[in-house]
This record gives structure tokens, C-alpha cells and sequence, in this order.
């Protein structure tokens, strides 16, 4: 993958959503056949948040969107590209990302779904932004990654249930003057039937060309050794990439916002990249995998903490949906503002 060499893009600022209902454990325990300190030990999460069913992603996406506009200072009309990543929305149709719009009073006719890139979507969606950002005249991009972990995960499956979470992430894109911005990226894929999850009318489908074997379920499958080894593998030499492309070493980064599978393989990652643990925040501890918005997350806490003020070289690195990956470089040309958000002040650490 190339340096960035067209129009300098940079975030201006950062939101999360996050349900109120906190589901530990120990709740969890109540249903599946584990315990807390199984949990606990083995993925570093001792919480998550999930959705209430009167609830739903769509409420989500526009709180974390309308914190992250108000936190740029900028207004609905000023939004020129909207980007909406989600892999577990409350309805196929209508669109998420026109829904949106809808209700923030965006009018934009720039508006993209990124509907199966899962974990990998803040990378591709932040990539994307920065493309359509391109056009003369355009200036500012909002990014918005939402999920519905609790949804798409089997209540019964401790396999599955115990690391999903729901939130949403947002970020405001501006196009800057002068050098610094998106420095570069690195985009790639592999296929693997590791993870999946089958659509309403492939259940049970017989389907004799089919590599995959036909689904009994509508709830994701992970093949968790599989998702380690090219989480451990496919990120680290991400992040790598994109940083040698831009002529930066890891200890010239400020900080590192990576997917948040599980809170042991995000300091696993961070290792294997080279950075110093407190440069690698942790969110998963108290948010779990919240695919989508993972990322965005990390971000969140790496701007709350002033590891991205103006001059920080920051990178987002994601990887997810069987596989998809990514990592973005961006030395900021301004601080990056994260927007409040109640309740984030409790993560375990490093």
C-alpha cells in the first residue's frame, strides 16, 4: 500500500454511546456453562454492556454521532461525507446510514453502508472517508461504527456470548492544511470461514457447492483458534507496514487504538508491535469485543488521556468479518477531542 499523497485528512474528534445496562460475568454465568474466573482468565473481560430490547443501534448511532459533531463544532449541514459501518442493525433495509441522516438532519447525498466488514469497519471506514473527502469542495467526513453484539450471539454459546458487547464509536474527518494528517495505510485480506454468520434464509439451506458447512443457527460462529492466530499474526505486521510506509517507528508513536477482541490479545498485539503497554489502551475489560466500534474505542481513551494532541503520530489498526485488515498512521495537525463519556473512567488498564 502507498504513502498518502492526496489531501491531508485528520480526525478532529471522537465519541462513543454506550448502553446502561452493565452485564458482568457473574450474570452471564447464570445461563452458560462457565465461571466468572474461567472468563475472567482466560480473556481479560469483566464486563460488557448490552442493549435493552426497547432499545436499538440506531439510538446508538446517533448519540455517539450527534457527541462527536457537537464535540468538532460542527453542525448537520456541515457534514459532507457520512460513512456508517454495522454489522448487526436493526433492519437490512432501510439503510442505517440514511436512517441516520434522517435523524440528525444530515443532507448529504454522500452516505455509504458498510454492512460486512465487522471488526475490520473503523479501518475501511476511515479509509473510505478520507477517499470521498477527495472531491473539490468537500471538507468534513462522519464516521460512525455501531453494533448489537448482543444480538447476533447465542445466548447458550459461551464460545461466542462472553466476549460481545454493543456500543457506538464516531469520528469527525477533516480535510487540513498543510503536511499532516493520514500518513499512510496498510489494507489487506485473507478468506477464512473461521467466523461466520449466515443470513435468515441460508439456515439450514443444503447447498452442495459450499465450501462451508451448512448453518443450523442465525448466531455467529468463531473458530477462536483460528480468529487468535491471524489476530496475532495479520495486525501486528499491519501496523508494521503502515508505519515503515510512513516513516515512523513504533516508539515515535503516541499511542496505538486496536481492535479490542479481548482484553489479553490487545496487550498480546501490542507486544508483538513493539509499543510501550500504556500506549496501548484497554477497553475490552469493561466494554468487551464491540466489533465495529472496537477500535474507535481505544481511540476514545487514547484522546481522553492526551495521547493525541497536536504532533502525536497515532495509528488504528482492526481486523475482522473473516478476514479483513487494516491499520491507519495519522500525525495530528491539532488535538484530538473526545467528546464525554460517563462511565469510562473505570477500565482496568494495561
Amino acid at each position: 500500500m502507498p504513502k498518502w499523497e492526496l489531501a491531508p485528512v485528520s480526525p478532529r474528534s471522537v465519541a462513543l454511546a454506550l448502553p446502561e445496562r452493565i452485564v458482568t460475568n457473574a450474570e452471564l454465568c447464570e445461563t452458560l456453562d462457565t465461571t466468572p474466573e474461567w472468563i475472567e482468565e482466560k480473556t481479560g473481560i469483566l464486563e460488557r454492556r448490552f442493549l435493552e430490547s426497547h432499545e436499538t443501534v440506531l439510538d446508538l448511532a446517533v448519540e455517539a454521532a450527534e457527541k462527536a459533531m457537537a464535540a468538532a463544532d460542527v453542525g448537520a449541514r456541515g457534514i459532507d461525507v457520512l460513512v456508517v459501518a454495522c454489522t448487526s442493525p436493526d433492519w437490512i433495509m432501510p439503510s442505517l446510514g440514511v436512517s441516520l441522516a434522517e435523524r440528525l438532519g444530515i443532507e448529504t447525498p454522500r452516505i455509504l453502508d458498510l454492512t460486512q466488514h465487522a471488526c475490520a469497519s473503523s479501518a475501511y471506514g476511515i479509509h473510505t472517508a478520507s477517499c470521498l473527502l477527495q472531491e473539490p469542495g468537500l471538507d468534513t467526513a462522519l464516521v460512525v461504527c455501531a453494533e448489537r453484539g448482543s444480538g447476533i450471539t447465542d445466548p447458550q454459546d459461551r464460545l461466542t456470548r462472553i466476549f460481545f458487547g454493543d456500543a457506538a464509536g464516531a469520528v469527525v474527518l477533516r480535510r487540513t492544511d498543510g503536511a499532516d494528517g493520514l500518513l499512510s495505510y496498510d489494507l489487506g485480506n485473507v478468506y477464512s470461514d473461521g467466523v461466520r454468520m449466515a443470513t435468515a434464509w441460508r439456515v439450514d439451506q443444503e447447498v452442495p457447492t459450499s465450501t462451508t458447512e451448512t448453518p443450523r443457527s442465525p448466531y455467529i460462529f468463531m473458530d477462536g483458534n483460528v480468529v487468535l492466530r491471524e489476530a496475532m499474526t495479520r495486525v501486528p505486521k499491519s501496523l508494521s507496514e503502515a508505519l515503515s510506509l510512513a516513516g515512523v517507528t513504533a516508539d515515535e508513536v503516541s499511542g496505538f487504538a486496536v481492535h479490542q477482541a479481548n482484553a489479553k490479545l490487545v496487550r498480546h498485539i501490542g507486544r508483538i508491535a513493539g509499543a510501550v503497554p500504556e500506549r496501548v489502551p484497554v477497553t475490552a475489560d469493561i466494554l468487551g469485543n464491540t466489533a465495529a466500534a472496537s477500535p474507535l474505542t481505544a481511540l476514545w481513551r487514547l484522546a481522553s488521556e492526551g495521547r493525541a494532541r497536536r504532533g502525536d503520530v497515532i495509528v488504528l489498526g482492526a481486523i475482522g468479518a473473516g478476514f479483513l485488515f487494516g491499520s491507519l498512521v495519522f500525525r495530528l495537525p491539532e488535538d484530538l477531542v473526545a467528546a464525554e463519556v460517563p462511565g469510562m473512567g473505570r477500565s482496568g488498564g494495561n
